[in-house]
């Protein structure tokens, strides 16, 4: 009877805590992402929960972020990166432990998942508990080869606090972001994941130079190797995209995710300083870039300016893409029109802008006066994380669209 007794009282406790949710610890988390190159560190902050929603943020260097509240979704804890097509999904060990998966999607289809790990507590990026003789500070003039024969140029700027390290590498597609990492003996190591990108750098510093290894997304790797150079640069960004021989015009007519279509010569755009943002919803510089243009877009209006978004998306079904788009307008605040490109593939841009001799990375940006000519294209776009570059890009953008006002 006894024994029995005991069995129903473990019966009932158990059916008592069933889908009962951990209570996990609000503050500070590190991640760890078992990626190509090995564990890739990562920071997030978690708030308390409200209303059945987890507020959080993810750290990476100066910036904290968020694209969504974490939930539960059964048993799990789903953070999600609903911009990029992607998740974190973990099963809860404890309310300071979580083991799960970084799922990366397209269109809805698993693309592949990496293993993560995350502990409460830590602040720290890489564990380094030495006090580093050795310095990345400054500027780096560095060769990323994606073929042995062919390397591709990046400019590495990099602040250093004993041994921490922040900084980002510019290339003419777009900067790396907010990098973060630490100097351990001889080594740098520096990691980064925002829901979209996935990057890890490992690298041994001698003197003034540095070598090893890059490795990106789900099973991106490349070698690196770099040396010290305060005049390091890239080619001007200005004359890496531009039109065919003979064209100065740009002219669409594309829809809009409501079926409006819209052309560059509707009323709405004539005796109108245009900027034309070629973008893309799953892209995190044009995110960037878009952040910095929606308020400056609601400032200047009034003044003559109008915006135009051309989205070109993994999805050529306005049913799937057109969603993704209105997602990111209404995440950045936007409230200039953003229109469905197309894929974003050589041939769909010949078809959307045959007038374009060739186009280098996303974001690109067209700049038009008040009689519809072209006056200035810029490849890429050197976000907050290039300190000093994004400073300059602003206010080389900003003198331009006042002179054209002016005009």
């Amino acid at each position: 009877m006894k024994k029995i007794n005991l069995i129903w009282l473990i019966c009932c406790i158990s059916f008592a805590n069933f889908g009962q949710k951990a209570i996990l610890k609000a503050g500070p988390w590190r991640g760890e992402i078992r990626s190509i190159g090995g564990q890739l560190p990562f920071n997030f902050i978690l708030k308390n929960e409200v209303n059945g929603k987890i507020p959080l943020q993810i750290q990476n260097g100066a910036e904290k972020f968020s694209l969504g509240d974490a939930f539960f979704r059964n048993d799990s804890l789903v953070i999600p990166f609903d911009l990029y097509d992607s998740e974190l999904v973990f099963s809860i060990k404890s309310s300071e432990l979580l083991n799960g998966f970084w799922i990366k999607k397209r269109n809805g289809n698993v693309l592949g998942k990496l293993a993560v790990e995350a502990k409460f507590g830590s602040e720290e990026r890489f564990f380094a508990n030495n006090v580093s003789t050795i310095s990345a500070q400054g500027k780096w003039k560095t060769n990323f080869y994606d073929d042995p024969n062919k390397p591709s140029l990046g400019v590495g700027v990099f602040e250093q606090s004993g041994n921490k390290v922040t900084g980002t590498f510019l290339r003419t597609s777009g900067d790396y972001r907010f990098l973060q990492g630490n100097i351990i003996g001889d080594s740098l190591l520096m990691s980064y994941f925002d829901g979209s990108a996935v990057m890890l750098m490992k690298a041994k510093i001698q003197k003034n130079t540095f070598s090893g290894m890059f490795y990106s997304g789900l099973a991106g790797k490349r070698e690196i190797k770099g040396f010290l150079d305060p005049k390091a640069s890239l080619p001007d960004l200005k004359t890496l995209t531009q039109l065919k021989s003979g064209f100065n015009t740009l002219n669409f007519a594309l829809p809009s995710t409501t079926g409006e279509i819209v052309k560059l010569s509707d009323e709405k755009f004539k005796n109108k300083v245009v900027v034309l943002e070629l973008m893309g919803s799953w892209c995190p510089n044009c995110l960037d870039e878009s952040r910095y243009l929606s308020p400056f877009y609601n400032k200047n209006k009034s003044k003559g300016l109008e915006m135009i978004g051309l989205a070109f998306e993994y999805s050529a079904d306005m049913a799937v893409s057109g969603p993704k788009i209105d997602n990111f307008r209404k995440k950045v605040g936007i409230n200039y029109p953003i229109l469905f490109a197309g894929l974003p593939n050589e041939e769909t841009i010949a078809k959307v802008l045959p007038e374009i001799d060739k186009l280098n990375g996303y974001p690109t940006t067209f700049i038009i006066d008040k009689k519809g000519i072209v006056r200035e294209i810029h490849t890429g776009f050197s976000g907050p994380g290039t300190g000093q570059y994004y400073q300059d890009w602003i206010h080389e953008f900003e003198k331009t669209i006042q002179k054209l006002l002016n005009e």
